[in-house]
Formats: C-alpha cells, sequence, structure tokens
C-alpha cells in the first residue's frame, strides 16, 4: 500500500528534515507551509496529518476541527514546540491521536508512525483488520471469528472504524457525538455496539482486554 503522509510545519528546517527522512522510510509525503495550503489539496488521498499548532494563518487546532466539520477523519498527529495544558487538551478534544512536543527523537517518530499507519489500514484497500480473537472486514459490514460470521450495521460499522483510527486513547461520548452518526437510539446504543464487539473480539467478554469502557468518561479500544 502506498501510504501517504501530509505535513502541515511552518518551519522550513522541520517540515523538510520530516519530509526527507519520511521519504526514506517509503512514504509518499506532501508537505505545506500553511493549513491553508493544506486545504486547496483535500482532495488527495492522506493516510496521516503531522501537525504543528502554531502556524501563520488558521492554527492546527482550527483546521484540525475544520477538518472533522467536513467529515474528514483523518489520523492527526501533532508535532509543535507548545507545552501548554490548554493545547494539549484542545488538540486530543478536537481528534489528535497524539501530541509531540519538540524537540523529539525522530527515530522514535518515524517508528510511532510505522506502527500507526501498520494498526489502521486503510480497510478497503487491505481487506481484514485482526481485532484480538476476530476479524473485521470493513468493506463488507461483517466480522469473522473462527468458522461463523457476523453482519454488522452501518451504525456499528462506523463505531468500530472510528475506535480503529483512533486507538489506545479514550474517546468521550462527545467526541463519539461530533464524529459518528450514532442512530435511532442515539448514544445509548454505544454502550450496546461495545457490548457486541467484546462477544466478537475478546476472549473473555466479562473481562475485555481491547473494548475498555471507562467510567464517567467514555470508551477506549486497546490494541496494545
Amino acid at each position: 500500500m502506498n501510504r501517504h503522509i501530509a505535513i502541515v510545519e511552518d518551519d522550513d528546517t522541520i517540515r523538510t528534515l520530516l519530509a526527507e527522512n519520511l521519504r526514506r522510510a517509503g512514504f509518499t509525503v506532501s508537505a505545506f507551509f500553511s493549513a491553508e495550503q493544506l486545504e486547496r489539496q483535500l482532495d488527495q488521498n492522506f493516510h496521516l496529518l503531522l501537525l504543528d499548532i502554531m502556524l501563520p494563518g488558521k492554527s492546527g487546532i482550527a483546521l484540525l476541527e475544520t477538518l472533522k466539520k467536513r467529515g474528514l477523519d483523518l489520523p492527526v498527529i501533532f508535532i509543535t514546540a507548545s507545552e501548554q495544558e490548554s493545547h494539549t487538551d484542545a488538540a486530543f478534544a478536537a481528534g489528535a491521536i497524539d501530541y509531540i512536543v519538540k524537540p523529539f527523537n525522530l527515530k522514535h517518530l518515524l517508528q510511532k508512525i510505522e506502527n500507526l499507519l501498520n494498526r489502521i489500514k486503510a480497510p478497503a484497500a487491505e481487506g481484514a483488520v485482526l481485532i484480538g480473537e476476530g476479524r473485521f472486514y470493513p468493506s463488507l459490514q461483517l466480522v469473522r471469528r473462527g468458522q461463523k460470521e457476523y453482519k454488522l450495521t452501518p451504525s456499528e460499522t462506523a463505531a468500530l472504524e472510528y475506535f480503529l483510527r483512533n486507538p489506545n486513547r479514550i474517546i468521550s461520548r462527545d467526541e463519539l457525538k461530533q464524529n459518528l452518526r450514532p442512530g435511532k437510539g442515539g448514544l445509548r446504543n454505544m454502550d450496546n455496539h461495545i457490548l457486541k464487539f467484546r462477544r466478537l473480539f475478546e476472549q473473555e467478554p466479562k473481562k475485555p482486554r481491547h473494548f475498555i469502557t471507562i467510567p464517567r468518561k467514555g470508551y477506549a479500544l486497546r490494541l496494545t
């Protein structure tokens, strides 16, 4: 699979360093100076966005919020010099997968990107996604476990795909409401979705390792 990464970074040195090393690692890379430049190229099929917060013009957080409003669930990692707690909170609230403070270890970043993209491969291109005891086929809207197949509803499929795009972090009910159409039953159905996912993927559904409910905070898909 040809994995395409977008970079939005106004520091020429960092932007060039990231682009060159990602290309050496086998990725296709498009690098932009500003949020507005990226917005003019949203017809491209990006698999991951590396994004700074403090940019000329629109900020990185504002850009991510715009992408979400347009229905683009592009995985985003912030790489920024800002250590302000307000920026960190806003980044994760907007849907970021990770938040890395400059200066960063380039080798560790490349490995993190590789691990992430291997875990959230584009479903239509890659076929099945293995989670615990089951295999998820997004294009078919079904799960196979052993010799049995289980159909998923459109709402269940959308929820499962969203968890796969945002693994190993707490996803609040507000975030799910903003990014999914919960269906007729609203977010009350999410509890039922989680129970079903546990039956399909967990070795012991009553002792889940992957689909976790965090009281008063939300849910998480644990893949590590």
